[in-house]
């Protein structure tokens, strides 16, 4: 594994330098996230919600 490593100008951080196995855990960690907000906000803006056995059900699919 890659230490990380922190670039400065000035003594400002300006960049990050990080093992690409890290960055990729930060990328999923932030895209679920995202998932999940988006979750709550469609579950906020519709009235009706049915779980998802009996939408299966009602499909035909179980």
């Amino acid at each position: 594994m890659i230490k990380t490593q922190y670039i400065k100008k000035d003594d400002k951080t300006i960049a990050v330098i990080l093992d690409y196995k890290e960055y990729k855990r930060l990328k999923e960690i932030e895209e679920d996230k995202k998932d999940y907000y988006s979750a709550l906000k469609i579950r906020n803006e519709n009235k009706k919600w049915i779980k998802h056995e009996d939408l299966k059900k009602e499909l035909g699919l179980k």
